[in-house]
C-alpha cells in the first residue's frame, strides 16, 4: 500500500514536470507556428465570403445526406473515399485514417489538402502517446498537403479557440471536424453546415449497431459554438440530421 502510495506520487510530480517541459517547448516553436500557418492559411481569409460550405465527416448520418448546390465541400478523414461527395478540400489530422484512404487520396490531386501535425502525446499524460497517429513528412510532400499545426491538452477541455488561425495553432477538441470548422469560419461564409458529424463511434460506411454518443465531443461542440457566437455571430451554422449536435446549433433534418 506504502509503495503503491509513493508511486502514485512519483508519477504525480512526474507529470507535472512535464507538463511544464512540454508547455515551454510549445511555446518555444510560436514562431515556427506562425510561419507555417501564415503559408497555409493566409490566403484563404474571407474567400468563402457570402458562400455557403458544408464539412462532411463520417458519422452514420452521412447516409441521410440530400446533397446541397451551390457550396463549398470541406471532407474530413475518409469522406475522400466517397466519390459522389465532389470535395473542395480536405482535412486530415490522424495517420491511422490517413492510411485506410491513401491510395484514393493520391488520385484527387484537384482537392486541396490540409494535414495537421499534432503532439506526440497529450500534456501531462504520460500513458497517451500519439506517434502512431502523426502524419510523416514524406506524406505531407507526397500529397502537396498544407501543413498545420494543433494544440492538444489532455483533456480536451478548457479549449482556446483563436480567430487568427494564420499566426497560431488551431485548437484540438478531439477530432479533426473542429480544425475544419475553424478554416471554415476563417473563411468568412455565408452559412456552415454540419454533415456526418455525429459525435459517436459510429461510421456512415460500416455496420456498427452498438453506436454511442461521445460527451467530450459534445462539450467541445458546446465551446466552438460559444467562440462562434462572440467571433463570427454572422455565419449562422446548421446541423444537417444531427445525431449528438441536435440542439446546440440550427437543425436541419432532410426529409
Amino acid at each position: 500500500m506504502i509503495k503503491n502510495f509513493y508511486k502514485s506520487v512519483s508519477s504525480f510530480f512526474q507529470n507535472i514536470f512535464r507538463t511544464r517541459y512540454q508547455t515551454d517547448m510549445y511555446i518555444a516553436q510560436v514562431q515556427t507556428v506562425s510561419q507555417v500557418h501564415q503559408k497555409t492559411f493566409a490566403e484563404y481569409k474571407n474567400i468563402n465570403n457570402g458562400k455557403d460550405i458544408v464539412i462532411i465527416g463520417t458519422g452514420p448520418s452521412l447516409n441521410k445526406y440530400k446533397y446541397l448546390d451551390d457550396v463549398v465541400n470541406i471532407g474530413l478523414n475518409s469522406a475522400i473515399s466517397n466519390k459522389s461527395l465532389n470535395l473542395d478540400y480536405l482535412f486530415v489530422q490522424d495517420y491511422n485514417g490517413l492510411k485506410k484512404c491513401i491510395s484514393d487520396i493520391e488520385q484527387t490531386e484537384q482537392i486541396t489538402k490540409f494535414y495537421g501535425c499534432i503532439p506526440r502525446q497529450f500534456y501531462g499524460l504520460k500513458e497517451s502517446h500519439l506517434n502512431n497517429a502523426i502524419i510523416p513528412e514524406s506524406i505531407i510532400n507526397k500529397h502537396s498537403a498544407k501543413k498545420y499545426f494543433v494544440y492538444c491538452k489532455y483533456p480536451y477541455l478548457p479549449i482556446t479557440f483563436n480567430p487568427n488561425i494564420d499566426y497560431t495553432w488551431l485548437a484540438d477538441g478531439g477530432s479533426v471536424a473542429f480544425s475544419a470548422i475553424q478554416f471554415a469560419l476563417y473563411t468568412n461564409p455565408k452559412r456552415i453546415y454540419l454533415v456526418g458529424c455525429d459525435c459517436s463511434n459510429g461510421y456512415y460506411n460500416t455496420n456498427n449497431k452498438k453506436i454511442k454518443i461521445d460527451k467530450k465531443y459534445i462539450n467541445s461542440w458546446k465551446e466552438l459554438k460559444k467562440f462562434a457566437d462572440i467571433y463570427y455571430p454572422d455565419i449562422e451554422i446548421i446541423s444537417v440530421n444531427p445525431v449528438g449536435l441536435r440542439g446546440i446549433f440550427k437543425d436541419f433534418d432532410q426529409e
